[in-house]
């Protein structure tokens, strides 16, 4: 029996135009930017879908810039987990330690606002990458090769800058040329938190289950990244051929999955604070909302079954 993939039905939020407009800078021929438009009829701005496909009431439909732009994301896997998986559910049902939905994810929302912060006013350095580092236990030493302010543009106008979209694996590759040794796990999170809107991350359980390295755990194949065990825990080797390439599969994908459930309009059940600030919109599935959904369902799953002997499974990566 599929899951009942559709959350509370909400009406839609009225955002004007303008919200867009700093993406948009009157050019339509960028990849990544809006399509903006006017719904003549109502005299009023609406906004459907999100990212790179949004659009006004009214308006054809804007051609997919994804089809010219040489999508790697595996369409016939994202088709199957929409039709198996329940997102609302599995984002209310996200936990990390003591940050969970009940609670309005406070841990996550303060790390959120700080690094955006950071990243908007390009003060991105080692107080931040330190944070993170602590929260995926990663060691002291490798997060200390971090001595000074990230050099990475991510924001223009406070608004992601439309290059993100287009190839997400080379702002990994700025930050691991800043600070060597950091991880992928590390790094994707750092990029995850600065610009929720276009990243999610990437660690060792959601590998092992959309992955590889674990063939008990695999349940969809979503990523070709491969986690091996590492004494009690498990890694994903930074040495991969594929990385940090197959890094820009995932964000292509987690893109692709909130661009389905904005358009069958699934709604996110955001925690009160995220709308309020203006870090969310109501209803409307960023990609690391997606993330989190698939983070909550590869726990579940890895809990299910058996460790592999000598491995004790425990989940070394936050949200």
């Amino acid at each position: 029996m599929r899951a009942n993939l559709r959350g509370p039905a909400r009406q839609r939020p009225v955002l004007p135009a303008a919200v867009w407009r700093h993406e948009t800078g009157g050019r339509r021929d960028q990849f990544g930017r809006f399509t903006v438009g006017v719904n003549e009829s109502h005299k009023h701005h609406m906004v459907t879908g999100i990212g790179d496909r949004h659009r006004f009431v009214g308006q054809p439909e804007a051609p997919d810039l994804w089809a010219d732009s040489g999508v790697r994301c595996r369409r016939d896997e994202i088709d199957r987990l929409l039709g198996d998986l329940d997102f609302p559910a599995l984002y209310r049902g996200y936990t990390w330690n003591d940050d969970t939905w009940e609670k309005e994810f406070p841990g996550i929302y303060r790390l959120e606002q700080e690094m955006i912060s950071a990243s908007r006013g390009c003060t991105l350095g080692p107080a931040h990458v330190q944070k993170i580092a602590r929260r995926d236990s990663v060691p002291d030493h490798n997060a200390a090769n971090c001595t000074g302010r990230l050099s990475i543009l991510l924001y223009i106008d406070n608004m992601p800058a439309y290059w993100l979209r287009h190839k997400p694996e080379s702002s990994v590759r700025i930050i691991e040329d800043q600070i060597p040794g950091l991880g992928p796990a590390c790094t994707s999170r750092i990029l995850r938190f600065a610009v929720p809107v276009v990243f999610g991350a990437i660690d060792t359980d959601l590998v092992r289950v959309f992955g590889h390295g674990d063939p008990g755990a695999q349940r969809y194949h979503l990523v070709d990244l491969a986690a091996s065990p590492s004494g009690t825990h498990w890694t994903i080797p930074a040495g991969q051929a594929i990385w940090p390439e197959e890094y820009g599969v995932w964000v292509e994908t987690l893109q692709a999955i909130a661009r389905r459930l904005n358009r069958e309009e699934v709604c996110c059940p955001h925690p009160e604070p995220y709308l309020c600030s203006g870090r969310r919109d109501e209803c409307i599935w960023a990609a690391a909302d997606v993330e989190m959904a698939l983070a909550s369902y590869a726990s579940v799953a890895l809990r299910k079954m058996r460790a592999p002997q000598g491995v004790v499974h425990k989940r070394t990566t936050p949200p």
